[in-house]
């Protein structure tokens, strides 16, 4: 233990002798740790935190292939439909599909793309709403609307009574 202390003094004594040298010491210290943290934050949040969803790792992604190739398809509505009736080894079947739509009302009409879901969409995913809520039992209502943060903040003005 006291080689150690001996050490640190020494240590401590030459970087007071060489203070040019002991920033730039100090400076590749402090970018190294705080890269290596801003490394680790966007590894952590994108590939070792699990999904914010109940039972993540029941989840599945459908897709159908190209018959000419090896490229995925987005299942088309009535693929679907027939998939949700038939599925015997999945316990609910819920879809989303991409639309590009107008948003009108309070300001400048804007085209936004939209997800189209079936009526068990947030209730497989294990989610609900921060503000208001989801669908009900039965809603495959195109009249319905589920608004994402950013629209509610950006269009809306995080509007609670919208």
């Amino acid at each position: 233990m006291e080689t150690l202390l001996q050490d640190l003094r020494y240590a401590a004594r030459s970087l007071r002798k060489n203070p040019g040298f002991a920033a730039v010491a100090i400076l590749t210290l402090a970018l190294g740790i705080g890269a290596s943290t801003a490394m680790f934050t966007l590894v952590n949040s994108v590939l070792l935190r699990a999904l914010e969803f109940r039972e993540p790792e029941r989840l599945v992604m459908l897709w159908e292939r190209n018959p000419s190739g090896n490229e995925e398809n987005v299942v088309s509505p009535a693929n679907f439909f027939d998939w949700r009736e038939q599925a015997e080894s999945f316990t609910e079947l819920a879809a989303t599909f991409d639309r590009p739509l107008n948003l009108t009302g309070g300001g400048e009409p804007e085209q936004v793309l939209t997800r189209l879901t079936t009526g068990n969409f947030f209730s497989v995913l294990g989610a609900s709403a921060q503000l208001g809520r989801t669908y009900l039992a039965g809603e495959d209502a195109e009249d319905i609307a589920v608004l994402s943060h950013r629209i509610w903040q950006r269009r809306f003005g995080g509007d609670p009574a919208v």
